[in-house]
């Protein structure tokens, strides 16, 4: 009998436990109303404090997985990087019935970039003995890699090749046999020797 009444606290506090929830569904769609797939939706909890409890990709109709929330203040954040979509960022309060958030990601503004050139960056590489990489793939860009700041090249006989710079340009590149190297550039350089190791 006391075996019988536990087992029946311990369905009844479960059963209290999962009411107290309430079914939350987030579906994400672009300005005309068609559902939007893959979008990144991030669902923070605002109480007691600011933290994260999960992220999910929308599926074809442009919905995450309903996920069941306690009653409190919450913030959806849908992002799609490099797209043509702007983020949404919506705050909902889940209470004790279900509920159904659809963001509506705004289409980005395409502003006409103005590439300023501040000149250019003469690169010499060496592999690890110092010789000269001839046909090495040389790449300059911002930390974005924005397509206006990409500058691609390929090392001469002598290992050298020179790019064009711009006012954001903050990553070097190299792509020799196989091997990708990263450097840091600063847009004011003018000369710089990378050595492959």
């Amino acid at each position: 009998m006391h075996l019988r009444s536990i087992r029946a606290l311990v369905a009844c506090l479960f059963f209290c436990a999962a009411s107290a929830t309430a079914q939350v569904q987030i579906a994400v769609a672009n300005p005309n109303g068609a559902p939007l797939k893959d979008a990144l939706v991030i669902v923070q909890s605002l109480e007691p404090s600011e933290h994260e409890l999960f992220r999910a990709l929308t599926d074809e109709a442009g919905k995450i997985p309903q996920h069941n929330l306690e009653p409190g203040l919450y913030r959806a954040i849908c992002v799609f990087p490099y797209s043509r979509w702007r983020s949404d960022v919506r705050e909902f309060l889940v209470k004790t019935g279900p509920v159904k958030l659809q963001l509506q990601l705004p289409a980005r503004v395409v502003e006409e970039a103005i590439t300023v050139s501040v000149g250019t960056l003469t690169v010499h590489v060496l592999d690890a003995k110092g010789q000269p990489v001839a046909v090495a793939r040389v790449l300059v860009r911002d930390v974005e890699a924005d397509a206006d700041s990409e500058h691609w090249g390929t090392t001469n006989a002598q290992g050298v090749v020179t790019l064009e710079l711009t006012s954001t340009t903050a990553v070097l590149v190299v792509v020799y046999r196989d091997q990708l190297y990263t450097f840091p550039v600063q847009t004011w350089e003018t000369e710089r020797t990378v050595r492959l190791k």
